[in-house]
């Protein structure tokens, strides 16, 4: 199956901490891609309720102060709304094992999972870049892609879903086709 006919969701998580066994989702954000393109209807944000305190380090990062996430919606809620939208569709990430250790924290388990950090370096190891900038931002201003706001789960999410478009189509213009399958298996974390 060509890359275009599947159904993607771009997820990102601002977690407490980066360890997926201990880090507990903060806010989380979401685009749809069908068709190759980013569908704006299928796109959000939350924040994730937690009454436990937010970890200083975690409140650096992200921003999210106590009283936002505590106002934040409940777990079961978000949960409920990403549920469906994960049906039948590959999950994409930059840096993948949190946002699916999140997931799975959840009950939820994607049925595929393409991680655009491991896609990236797969890539460069190819073209000779072992040591390339691999993050989401320095990723995204290697390949010329504008990136929304850094640690912020929705702007991290749509850069993540620019940066696959980016990936996929120069992989595209090498190959003239790229496959779901290739995508998968270059970006397998």
């Amino acid at each position: 199956m060509d890359w275009r006919e599947a159904d993607l969701l771009v997820l990102d998580f601002e977690a407490t901490g980066a360890d997926p066994r201990t880090a507990r989702p903060l806010s989380v954000g979401w685009v749809g891609v069908v068709g190759g393109r980013v569908r704006a209807a299928e796109c959000g944000y939350a924040v994730v309720r937690h009454h436990d305190p937010v970890p200083v380090a975690a409140l650096a990062v992200h921003g999210l102060t106590p009283d936002v996430v505590a106002a934040g919606r409940p777990v079961e809620e978000v949960r409920g709304e990403l549920a469906p939208m994960l049906e039948g569709r590959v999950l994409v990430a930059h840096h993948a094992p949190l946002e699916v250790a999140l997931l799975r924290g959840w009950g939820l388990r994607p049925d595929a999972v393409l991680d655009t950090l491991a896609l990236l370096r797969r890539l460069d190891e190819r073209a000779g870049r072992p040591r390339a900038d691999v993050t989401l931002a320095g990723a995204a201003r290697r390949l010329g892609v504008p990136a929304a706001r850094s640690h912020h789960a929705f702007g991290d999410a749509w850069t993540t879903a620019l940066l696959l478009l980016g990936l996929a189509g120069d992989l595209e213009a090498e190959r003239g086709t790229v496959s779901l399958d290739d995508l998968l298996r270059l970006g397998r974390a």
